[in-house]
């Protein structure tokens, strides 16, 4: 199991346990209401509830050393499992309302909190039935499964997304949240795997991401490296991440400077059950900053790119059963200004290069807008990429 993923995972532990500390106040009024609520109806499920608010208002992180509150254990191992379940999850809905209610950047919350009950309900259910309550061994954290509880979080994260922006959005988010990196860009490839096209970024400027258009040829490392992968998926059914220590040795400048890339990881969005791979996200740990990478993080970065091409190929897949019509709708004019947008041209040097007014070329964008769904010329240009409108 990879340290430095095990030590951001009990980071993301303690950030959710500070959170319920900081609402402590509010979350003690909150659970004694429910309780009380509870009372009226089944005294048993109050006494459940309430010990384990105790409980956990005095660890607050599940594992670690003897404490004053480990008296709760044994009356908490005699209650029936679904009522621990019920309460933990009765306890963790009052944490999100109350974040909801009073942090601006709730939604970037959410998930610690989340992985927090979700250990509270691990360990209480399970981890305890295998050791003695009264062993001084009280650090039983699993190290070499973390890397699953990861994996596990990241697909509850990104199985909530409704609409393949959310779906790029939240894979970014993942990706940079779960694991020890701070900025992600997703790409997917286009024409034959030899364009990526920026989806999303996070931690870094979005719209620059969504502005580029990389050339696989241009980049030899990694048209080399894509290639060994596509060969290597029918074998193993999976591809591994590429490390890249000196960014500025293998990419072109007009990406390294912008960006300030030092070192990278490149994971490759793939889905097994047709050995295809999709796209790429490109990991880093912020501008100018030199990493060496624990390639016992491997496994959670294979599983995250997994995840993420299963959901994304569904977005993928369902427009293109309509590319058809599109092209129909979509006049020569029209494809012939996309493409141009594409190679970078701005509205005037689309005008001159077809020799058009630039107020026409406007009407053609406006109408491409339309036909394709599309909210700005990016977004517009992306569609058209993704489904093969233009090359």
């Amino acid at each position: 199991m990879s340290k430095e993923l095990n030590d951001h995972l009990l980071r993301l532990l303690r950030e959710a346990a500070d959170i319920l500390h900081r609402y402590e106040a509010e979350l003690d009024r909150e659970w004694k209401r429910i309780g009380e609520a509870l009372g009226k109806r089944n005294a048993r499920a109050t006494d459940v509830f309430s010990t384990l608010c105790a409980f956990v208002q005095h660890r607050w992180l599940p594992y670690g050393g003897g404490h004053s509150a480990d008296g709760h254990l044994e009356r908490i191992a005699a209650f029936h499992p679904e009522m621990i379940i019920f309460s933990l999850n009765l306890m963790e809905n009052t944490v999100h309302q109350v974040l909801k209610a009073h942090a601006q950047a709730a939604a970037a919350l959410h998930p610690a909190v989340r992985y927090l009950f979700f250990k509270w309900n691990e360990w209480l259910l399970y981890d305890m039935n295998e050791q003695s309550f009264k062993s001084g061994d009280r650090s039983p954290w699993k190290k070499e499964s973390l890397w699953k509880d990861a994996v596990i979080l990241f697909n509850e994260w990104i199985l909530r997304a409704q609409t393949f922006e959310e779906s790029a959005a939240h894979i970014c988010f993942g990706f940079s949240y779960f694991l020890p990196f701070s900025r992600c860009a997703l790409f997917q490839f286009v024409n034959q795997e030899s364009m990526a096209i920026g989806l999303y970024g996070h931690g870094v400027d979005n719209e620059q991401i969504q502005r580029l258009r990389v050339e696989l040829d241009s980049i030899p490392m990694l048209k080399e490296s894509v290639g060994k992968l596509k060969a290597e998926v029918h074998e193993f059914r999976h591809f591994r991440p590429i490390y890249v220590p000196r960014a500025s040795e293998q990419f072109p400048k007009a990406y390294v400077e912008p960006f300030d890339l030092a070192s990278l990881v490149i994971v490759p969005v793939y889905v097994p059950t047709e050995g295809r791979m999709i796209g790429g996200v490109v990991l880093d740990r912020g501008p100018g900053r030199f990493f060496s990478i624990d390639r016992r993080l491997f496994p959670a970065l294979m599983k995250f790119g997994q995840s993420a091409g299963e959901l994304l190929l569904k977005w993928i897949e369902a427009p293109k059963k309509e590319a058809g019509a599109m092209v129909e709708s979509l006049s020569p004019r029209e494809i012939e200004v996309l493409k141009l947008l594409a190679d970078g041209a701005s509205t005037l040097e689309a005008a001159c290069q077809l020799y058009l007014s630039e107020f026409t070329v406007r009407d053609y964008i406006s109408s491409a807008l339309r036909k394709l769904h599309a909210k700005n010329r990016t977004e517009a240009v992306a569609k058209a990429l993704r489904l093969g409108l233009i090359g």
